[in-house]
């Protein structure tokens, strides 16, 4: 099994979070037929979690009984942590110190924000560095995985797949219902609550885990690269039709829709099975070094894009004559670059330091 092409997948998702941001009018984002999915930044961060969660399994799942008692929960959490906190915590200080004067008349926002507790409390997820709410429920995700993994091994696989499809179930019926009832509106609490709480997002993250803990434990069962490639582009395919037609779909249907909650959790496994199993054209490809570097480096690129931006946006613009759509390509030149930068010279190191003095 491979991960490395992976990898890049993480930085096209973190790419259409920044074009939904910041790049809704610009190439290719202006194209009628591209703009759903260019610009599909909040379906994005689905699949991160449920990356995540399959990231987790391939990582610390013992299928060996007699290993299963050396996780380290301790040890875990502090790795958890050294990977996220320090780019997040720069991210959220560039942006508190540009707020500072407007801090005080809600104090307990920054508190929030730097305990990642904001996405628990309807009408502060999007405050602050606007990105970090998804910080917060996956702190959360990172907290249940000891548990989770333990129950599976005293419970069962199937113990553990019956709970992620329930809670599947259980978040798009929810969804669906609050959604397209009377108390709903855009930037409500109840908007907070099923967009941003943790708990609407869990089921993201174990089908995510339950799937890696399968691919980790059963033996190759797809028969060549060619079937593997197919249906990876068809997953591809898939994915691409269905969030293009969800508009669509809405006016046919007479409901909204709403793909952010884990309701395309099963193509992004998909998504991540054949990629992980396939070895052709596109697995070479996005192996390559340069491409692994930018996946590497999406993290940053993801929480660093609010900050950048609003320096950008600050001193570049007004001083620098463009169109909209030069300055937003100079913008995302500029922050690749600098998530590139903290990637090599501050996300890896603080990370080193953190492990080597915690753990």
């Amino acid at each position: 099994m491979q991960l490395d092409q992976i990898t890049f997948t993480r930085f096209i998702a973190a790419l259409t979070v920044v074009f939904f941001h910041y790049g809704q009018s610009v190439f290719p984002a202006n194209v009628p037929f591209l703009f759903e999915n260019v610009t599909a930044g909040p379906i994005a961060v689905g699949y991160f979690y449920v990356l995540s969660g399959f990231i987790m399994a391939i990582a610390y799942y013992q299928a060996d009984a007699d290993k299963r008692g050396s996780f380290n929960k301790k040890k875990y959490w502090v790795a958890r942590f050294a990977r996220i906190y320090p780019v997040y915590l720069l991210a959220l200080l560039i942006i508190a110190a540009a707020k500072f004067k407007s801090l005080g008349q809600d104090w307990e926002t920054l508190p929030l924000h730097l305990s990642l507790l904001q996405s628990w409390i309807p009408g502060y997820p999007i405050t602050l560095n606007t990105p970090g709410w998804s910080l917060s429920v996956e702190a959360f995700f990172y907290l249940c995985f000891p548990f989770l993994l333990a129950w599976m091994y005293k419970r069962g696989i199937k113990s553990l797949t019956v709970l992620a499809v329930i809670l599947w179930l259980l978040t798009q019926i929810i969804l669906l219902v609050q959604l397209n009832s009377n108390a709903y509106a855009p930037k409500s609490l109840l908007h907070d609550f099923i967009y941003y709480n943790p708990l609407m997002h869990l089921n993201q993250f174990v089908l995510g885990l339950v799937c890696g803990v399968y691919l980790k434990s059963k033996k190759d069962n797809i028969s060549s690269d060619t079937k593997n490639g197919f249906w990876l582009l068809a997953s591809f395919g898939l994915m691409f039709l269905l969030i293009w037609a969800r508009p669509h779909l809405e006016i046919l249907l007479g409901v909204k829709l709403a793909f952010t909650n884990g309701l395309l959790a099963p193509i992004f496994l998909a998504i991540i099975i054949f990629l992980a199993k396939y070895k052709g054209a596109i697995s070479k490809l996005f192996s390559l070094p340069l491409l692994i570097l930018l996946g590497e480096a999406s993290y940053s690129l993801y929480i660093l894009q609010k900050p950048i931006h609003g320096i950008y946006d600050k001193i570049v613009v007004p001083r620098i004559p463009l169109s909209d759509t030069l300055h937003f390509y100079i913008f995302l030149i500029l922050l690749i670059t600098l998530s590139i930068l903290s990637f090599k010279y501050f996300e890896t190191p603080m990370r080193k330091l953190i492990n080597k003095r915690f753990s």
